[in-house]
């Protein structure tokens, strides 16, 4: 019965699926970003951020993402920073897809691993809105989102905190 009920359900989430006759360089789209989020725990994050996305259904799309990640903070009362890159991917959703409209919203999930040997060694996990122009070639976008830091630095402890990041979508 069980199977039943998620191949119903899958039908039934399908079937609301509409895909448009494109070349798939009509589903690509590249976004260029900085961001920056509320400082937690004495650490300022800001973010550059360069994201290749793929539609793979009218309503949804995976990327992946690399990020140059500046932490700042002070040591003793004098200002310095961690400095590493982070590469990971997600899944985008769009809410507003089927509204005539050239606005768009869409709910984004990510996940992030340091590589090389950055001065912070973390993970990172994010949940964001993401603004932007649909009608447009070239368009702004604004995330606005929550991004929990796993620290894998002995010293350095696990963090939160909410950001906001603006940027170029082609």
């Amino acid at each position: 019965m069980k199977k039943f009920i998620y191949a119903t359900t899958l039908l039934l989430a399908l079937a609301t699926v509409k895909i448009h006759a494109q070349t798939f360089m009509d589903r690509v789209h590249f976004e260029f970003s900085a961001g920056t989020g509320i400082a937690n725990k004495g650490i300022k994050p800001v973010d550059f951020s360069f994201r290749s996305q793929v539609e793979f259904v009218s309503i949804a799309y995976l990327f992946v993402t690399a990020e140059d990640n500046i932490s700042l903070y002070k040591n003793e009362g004098v200002k310095t920073y961690y400095n590493g890159v982070s590469i990971g991917g997600g899944l985008g959703v769009k809410l507003l897809n089927s509204v005539k409209s050239i606005h768009a919203l869409d709910i984004r999930a990510k996940a992030l691993s340091s590589v090389g040997c950055p001065s912070w060694k973390r993970s990172s996990y994010d949940v964001s809105l993401a603004w932007y122009l649909k009608s447009y070639r070239f368009s702004p976008v604004v995330e606005l989102g929550y991004r929990f830091v796993d620290s894998h630095t002995q010293g350095i402890d696990n963090c939160g905190n909410v950001f906001l990041s603006i940027g170029f979508r082609y």
